[in-house]
């Protein structure tokens, strides 16, 4: 069971146990959020290993996608979280994965950030900073990052966008890749009956061409439209959704993560294809078999984590959907080999990390 974090400083267990320090803050009703940071705190896991996480007012909701143990201690304060480090230790400072907003920045990360990178690699530690992407890569061209974030270990971004803006570090698929079924245990094309359909609730809201473009894909694959919320506050949307497609909204039993995630994966194994402008609903929805079509009014992101992992051909505005409907047929055969590939991508990225997190003695 997971413990919470003391308000003291904590000393080591032992000489033989690695301190890592975790930063897994997220939206606290975004599924995508919690199940991006479960994938990456998989590939920091390891024997020997103590891991101290903190995240921003982080509920029991978010908190049951993370798969949290005995191994992790939590804590909700972020000053207390960085008192416990011991003096004596060597830090390893994982940087919070996700989105990066830059817009009013001038520096980056926040001074108060960048002391806890510094820190890190002052008492022979390492910095690890994968699965980071920006929200608008625009806008790094006026930004300066900073030296201790410059110099992390591992730099990673999950779109090539972000990557070539920011100028330096690699590029590797989202870790939320890293979850999912099996490809060879998907089911087949013929055995999906639905079209699952998700939208952000902040986004204006599709024309009656539209509705009918998600109508004519269902009607050509002989499927029925489900609509689902992976955000709760996507819900009345995808209520209204339901109602205009003529389809049926599937609500979860709970929106605890754990099951929440359950239940959507348990819709997109069922699916096709799915229609989203959540970037998380296409991407757990790929790696459940449900070909990803990305229909928005501002398909900018969802463009960039798609293309990462060669799946971007059915990405773009609303009024492009009829189209992409169209193409859908001839595009199912590339989506098992594209999940294989991001995910070999993502076990590399791992085998890195843990090399060197293996180079830090405690």
């Amino acid at each position: 069971m997971l413990r919470a974090g003391p308000s003291i400083v904590i000393d080591v267990d032992d000489q033989t146990t690695q301190q890592i320090h975790a930063d897994i803050s997220g939206q606290d009703d975004n599924l995508g959020d919690s199940a991006l940071r479960r994938g990456y705190l998989s590939a920091i896991a390891g024997a020997g290993r103590r891991f101290h996480v903190v995240g921003r007012m982080q509920t029991s909701d978010y908190l049951s996608g993370l798969a949290l143990s005995e191994q992790h201690i939590w804590y909700a304060d972020r000053d207390t979280w960085v008192r416990s480090v011991d003096a004596k230790s060597k830090i390893i400072h994982v940087f919070n994965a996700g989105e990066i907003d830059l817009a009013g920045v001038v520096r980056y990360p926040t001074p108060r950030r960048a002391d806890e990178l510094a820190a890190a690699k002052d008492s022979g530690g390492v910095v690890i900073a994968a699965g980071i992407g920006l929200k608008d890569p625009r806008l790094a061209r006026s930004i300066e990052f900073r030296s201790s974030f410059l110099n992390a270990d591992v730099v990673s971004w999950r779109d090539a966008g972000s990557q070539q803006a920011a100028g330096f570090g690699e590029v590797n698929p989202d870790w939320a890749f890293m979850l999912g079924s099996k490809t060879a245990d998907w089911r087949s094309v013929g055995a999906r009956s639905y079209i699952a359909v998700t939208l952000r609730f902040d986004r204006p809201y599709p024309d009656s061409r539209w509705i009918a473009a998600v109508k004519s894909l269902a009607n050509a694959t002989s499927t029925r439209i489900v609509t689902l919320a992976q955000v709760s506050r996507d819900a009345p949307r995808a209520v209204q959704l339901a109602v205009d497609l003529g389809g049926e909204y599937l609500a979860p039993r709970s929106l605890a993560h754990d099951v929440l995630e359950a239940h959507v994966r348990g819709i997109y194994q069922q699916s096709l294809a799915v229609v989203s402008d959540r970037a998380h609903g296409l991407i757990i929805g790929a790696t459940e078999g449900a070909y990803p079509i990305g229909s928005g009014a501002d398909p900018g992101k969802i463009v960039r984590l798609l293309d990462a992992v060669g799946l971007g051909t059915l990405i773009g505005h609303f009024d492009q959907l009829q189209d992409f409907g169209e193409q859908l047929p001839t595009r199912l055969r590339d989506l098992a080999p594209a999940v294989d590939e991001a995910r070999a991508r993502l076990a590399r990225l791992t085998l890195r990390i843990q090399a060197v997190l293996g180079s830090v003695m405690p």
